[in-house]
């Protein structure tokens, strides 16, 4: 990859593909010592884990090279792309070729071979290199995916800008980077904090941040990426705390009310204190309070007029 957040993807990558195959970052291909950006194999037995990463999952569903690059594809790097697919599909049906022939003198039956995938992961492309290739759309699935060459060549493109921005497509706009990186930050962050896109890319992030943040000279790309990182996710720790620190004064608001019916001597059920307990609203707990320092008993307090 030749953009400033090469790790990104890589590491997002290899955290979000590694439970369902093997998968390698830097992969070398032998025969010619070139490394591609990520290799996977997948394991047929976690088709559940690659389901959850949307679209990433899908492309990883077979043995596949994935090439990313965090702006529109030059030629020159087309053909990098295509020279390391052939040179590793080569050497995938040079394997397969001598394992055969160990089953053959075993008696038992050859395994197909196995022809792997190359996908393409841009941040964006322009439209006469398309043209050019003569791309097309990938049936089933989002805008944004292409096919090259058919089953002749095996090799899928992946624009990240035109692909829908939901879910399913969040994890590979976050790998290709690029222009697309704002919003694709803004939609991690509103997902829930158990979210399974969160817990693969959200540390790898905010380290990626804290490291640009100590080189002594930064890209514009560099620096508008900590600062999006930065009020994106100090906002997060912002509204976390004000939370927290609500739900501490609503729950002792509610002991408030609890209390003051205990030392007037007004009988509170286990159900009357539950819901007390679990009421939210400060307004209600404050109408409480206020009838329980003068209740007689707990329906005084609790019941709201029709």
């Amino acid at each position: 990859m030749h953009n400033p957040f090469d790790q990104l993807a890589k590491k997002v990558g290899k955290e979000a593909l590694g439970p369902s195959g093997v998968t390698v970052v830097q992969f070398e291909i032998f025969r010619d010592a070139q490394h591609a950006d990520i290799r996977h194999d997948p394991d047929p037995t976690r088709e559940a884990e690659r389901a959850r990463l949307g679209i990433l999952g899908r492309m990883a569903a077979r043995l596949c090279l994935i090439e990313v690059y965090g702006h529109s594809l030059a030629a020159e790097e087309l053909r990098a792309c295509l020279s390391k697919h052939f040179a590793h599909w080569s050497e995938c049906v040079h394997r397969s070729r001598t394992k055969n022939a160990r089953r053959k003198q075993r008696d038992l039956p050859p395994e197909p071979t196995v022809e792997p995938f190359l996908w393409i992961l841009a941040a964006t492309s322009s439209a006469p290199m398309l043209q050019k290739l003569k791309v097309d759309a990938a049936p089933e699935w989002p805008r944004g995916v292409y096919y090259f060459g058919a089953d002749l060549l095996h090799v899928g493109f992946v624009v990240a800008d035109e692909l829908p921005r939901d879910r399913s497509t969040l994890l590979v706009r976050i790998m290709a980077a690029g222009p697309g990186l704002h919003d694709a930050i803004d939609d991690l962050a509103a997902l829930p904090a158990d979210a399974h896109e969160r817990a693969i890319a959200e540390q790898i992030m905010i380290h990626l941040q804290h490291a640009l943040g100590r080189k002594p000279s930064r890209t514009p790309d560099e620096e508008e990426f900590i600062v999006k990182m930065y009020r994106t996710w100090e906002q997060a720790r912002i509204e976390a705390r004000t939370e927290a620190l609500n739900e501490g004064r609503v729950e002792e608001a509610a002991r408030a009310v609890l209390t003051a019916l205990r030392v007037r001597g007004v009988v509170a059920t286990s159900v009357d204190r539950d819901r007390i307990l679990a009421e939210k609203d400060p307004s209600r707990l404050e109408r409480w309070l206020e009838r329980a320092i003068l209740a007689a008993s707990i329906a005084e307090v609790l019941d709201e007029p029709s």
